[in-house]
């Protein structure tokens, strides 16, 4: 084989080699990495995915939060205005008349005026007491042509009701309270929540006051969000639930549903254990899909509302998590094909390259080879010096120059042998 072929060929084969080597190293270097990185994306991911569902619930909590503060502000401020008013027409009809009416005269307009007040709500209404006890004005009737001492009454939580509203205004003049008591007119003998604003009036030492049920606002705005949940839409098959503390379901699979006990007995005992956590917690539980009966695992995050007695929840199913995971596969498999077509293109025109920069090599190296060898065999025949202006490389001009050393040797000892 011809030297400058050898050559070619080792730089053709040495080109190709180390290109291909370099390809396949960096495709298997970054799929190994991402084979390493995929652990590391799912735990991410499933965070992030967490992050997500906890951010639902705490939104949802905050919003409920937010409407039992507006309704509980709402309220007071009704009931301060609506004392107010009753204040100031109780001690109009004082100023206008303590110079000419008696004291028990006043007292009767002031009631009858009061409990003339009326409003929307039937379960409304105002009451007077004196400080010391006596009932001024109860439940909508007039106590004063009898003593009824109320100081000893007790609700169903056993608090002293009217020695705690006259506690309040010897102190303060004028504040809130929190008490059961019976609504008006009701046939039934149950207490409710009520809460109550009182104020002195201080020229008879009473206090006047009103109160709202709040069982019936707090429904109403309970159905308002029960309503609200009821509409809101996620991704995949995620979705929100909401159950009461005493197993009774109201929102299932993301929908609104009539109240009933909750079909997964199981499932829901660990709410109630996650929801210990006043902070909220996660739990994983094998749970149905909505809309299908396939079993699948799941993360949720469970936060209580105290106040309600409502476990509120969000959850995510993990098959979600790999699927996602695959389409990042997927869209990596895609991205290495592309870049092994990319790869290849411009893998051809390098060796188009460096086919032709070898053959190119070759070339040269095979002229100076057999400029080499037809100066030698002149030189041998003529001994005639080599031409070194005709070679291209140094490592020829190099051996050229020895040989015309030789040579140059040669002729002076046939020169000197011709002599002698």
């Amino acid at each position: 084989m011809k030297l400058s072929k050898f050559i070619t060929k080792f730089i053709f084969i040495t080109a190709f080699s180390s290109i291909i080597a370099a390809f396949l190293i960096s495709v298997i270097f970054q799929y190994l990495n991402f084979k390493n990185d995929l652990n590391h994306y799912r735990k991410e991911f499933t965070e992030q995915k967490k992050e997500e569902v906890k951010n639902e619930v705490l939104m949802i909590y905050g919003l409920i939060k937010y409407k039992e503060e507006l309704l509980k502000k709402t309220v007071e401020d009704r009931l301060i205005d609506r004392v107010n008013q009753a204040y100031n027409l109780a001690m109009n009809i004082y100023e206008t008349n303590k110079k000419t009416k008696t004291e028990n005269e006043i007292k009767y307009l002031i009631a009858t005026s009061i409990n003339d007040l009326k409003f929307k709500d039937n379960d409304s209404y105002f009451f007077i007491n004196s400080n010391k006890g006596q009932a001024i004005l109860f439940n909508k009737e007039l106590k004063l042509d009898k003593y009824l001492d109320l100081l000893d009454f007790k609700d169903a939580n056993n608090q002293p009701i009217i020695e705690i509203q006259a506690k309040i205004v010897k102190e303060k003049k004028e504040g809130f309270t929190t008490n059961k008591f019976v609504k008006p007119n009701s046939k039934d003998e149950v207490q409710y929540l009520k809460l109550s604003y009182v104020k002195l009036f201080e020229p008879f030492d009473w206090h006047i006051g009103t109160g709202e049920y709040i069982d019936e606002l707090t429904k109403n705005t309970q159905e308002e969000i029960l309503d609200w949940l009821n509409t809101l839409k996620y991704k995949n098959s995620s979705y929100s639930f909401l159950n009461t503390i005493d197993g009774q379901t109201l929102i299932f699979e993301g929908k609104r549903v009539e109240p009933k006990p909750h079909p997964y007995p199981e499932t829901f005992k660990r709410q109630v254990e996650t929801a210990k956590n006043p902070n909220g917690d996660f739990y994983k539980y094998e749970f149905k899909k909505p809309n299908s009966d396939e079993i699948s695992e799941k993360i949720s995050f469970i936060k209580k509302f105290d106040e309600y007695g409502w476990i509120i929840g969000c959850g995510v199913y993990l098959d979600e998590i790999e699927k996602e995971l695959q389409r990042k596969e997927e869209i990596f498999k895609e991205h290495i094909n592309e870049q092994i077509i990319s790869i290849l293109i411009i893998f051809l025109f390098i060796l188009l390259a460096i086919y032709f920069i070898s053959k190119y090599i070759g070339y040269f190296i095979n002229i100076n080879i057999n400029n080499l060898v037809k100066a030698f065999s002149k030189a041998s025949l003529d001994n005639k010096k080599i031409d070194t202006e005709k070679l291209t490389y140094t490592e020829f001009v190099i051996l050229a120059n020895n040989l015309n050393e030789t040579l140059e040797n040669k002729n002076n000892l046939e020169k000197e042998l011709q002599n002698l």
